[in-house]
């Protein structure tokens, strides 16, 4: 038995009878990459759907004060929410492409939120509206975070005491630091070593911008600075300020013995122990040269021979040479009587 007997074949009718799936037409949303939403007076942003190819919003001079309704943009890679009162960086860790934010003049205290988010390039969180003797902080997680990206710090105008907590920032090109309360010369010196990419910092507007020798220190602790305070620094410059410190730490340090000899007396004024300590430490390097020095034995042949003596004239009027300023004449001598 034939079992296609009863089947039918399918008609041309019926061919124009199956629906037809209509491919979806790409609206004009769809191709925006920057949304332009400052200057709105705006609370709260928006929900924003259907925005896959935005790239960077701008957001700054609204009153806006939660940072939210922005975890649909995959893309998004520049946002820019300065001016506005926002006090906590938040709800940011869906948005991996994110590489530059901008919250300046904001009422941000403690900057964190950022520990999920690993390509940040640039980040700007300058003139923060905090309370009196109130310095902005920073989150260490959010620090190790940005140390492997972060090119680009402002901090100016923050009321920050200390510079240390930012040691790992290690690929920090561009650092704004200025108007803060740094007073501790040795603590900025210490964390410039720890950035070796660093080419430009300011740091005018800080105590430690009126202290004696200020430009010299920062130059010397950093390895490829360019730019201090917005004035170059010129390659002869930065070789001798380099030049210069560098024999400076060569240079003879006073040790007192007693201080780290414990069966040495320290009954005697602090300055005999040090003048001590000085000639004893000079004996011994002495006696150290005297050691490493390798004999040297010389044949009679090879010293400088001795001139010849010459008798000098003695002739009236002649200036000897033990008595150059006498003249001795015939005139002058005088026996004496008996």
């Amino acid at each position: 038995m034939d079992r296609n007997k009863g089947a039918t074949k399918p008609t041309a009718l019926d061919e124009k009878k199956k629906p037809v799936l209509k491919k979806k037409k790409s609206t004009y949303f769809d191709k925006v990459t920057h949304l332009f939403l400052q200057e709105k007076c705006l609370v709260k942003i928006p929900k924003i759907s259907s925005a896959q190819s935005i790239e960077t919003v701008y957001l700054y001079n609204n009153k806006i004060k939660t940072i939210e309704n922005l975890h649909e943009l995959r893309n998004l890679s520049n946002l820019y929410l300065q001016n506005n009162q926002i006090d906590k960086v938040e709800n940011l860790s869906h948005l991996s492409k994110l590489k530059n934010i901008y919250l300046g003049k904001n009422r941000i205290s403690v900057l964190e939120g950022l520990q999920c988010i690993d390509g940040i390039e640039e980040l700007h969180v300058e003139k923060q509206d905090l309370p009196d003797n109130c310095p902005m902080c920073f989150d260490p997680r959010t620090v190790l975070s940005l140390s492997n990206t972060l090119r680009v710090l402002n901090i100016s105008h923050n009321k920050i005491i200390s510079l240390e907590f930012l040691s790992p920032l290690k690929m920090l090109v561009i650092l704004d630091a200025s108007h803060n309360d740094f007073d501790n010369m040795q603590d900025v010196c210490q964390t410039l070593r720890n950035w070796l990419h660093l080419k430009e910092a300011k740091f005018n507007g800080n105590p430690i911008s009126s202290k004696h020798r200020y430009r010299e220190d920062i130059i010397a602790n950093s390895h490829c600075l360019e730019k201090l305070d917005n004035k170059k620094i010129s390659e002869v410059s930065r070789r001798f300020i380099k030049s210069f410190e560098k024999a400076k730490l060569l240079r003879k340090a006073k040790v007192n013995l007693a201080d780290i000899v414990p069966s040495l007396p320290t009954n005697y004024p602090v300055s005999l122990q040090k003048a001590a300590s000085a000639s004893i430490i000079k004996e011994f390097r002495c006696k150290q040269l005297d050691n490493q020095a390798e004999t040297l034995y010389l044949t009679w042949n090879s010293l400088p021979k001795r001139s010849a003596l010459t008798k000098p004239t003695m002739q009236l009027g002649h200036k000897m040479e033990s008595q150059k300023n006498i003249v001795v004449s015939k005139s002058t001598i005088k026996m004496r009587r008996p």
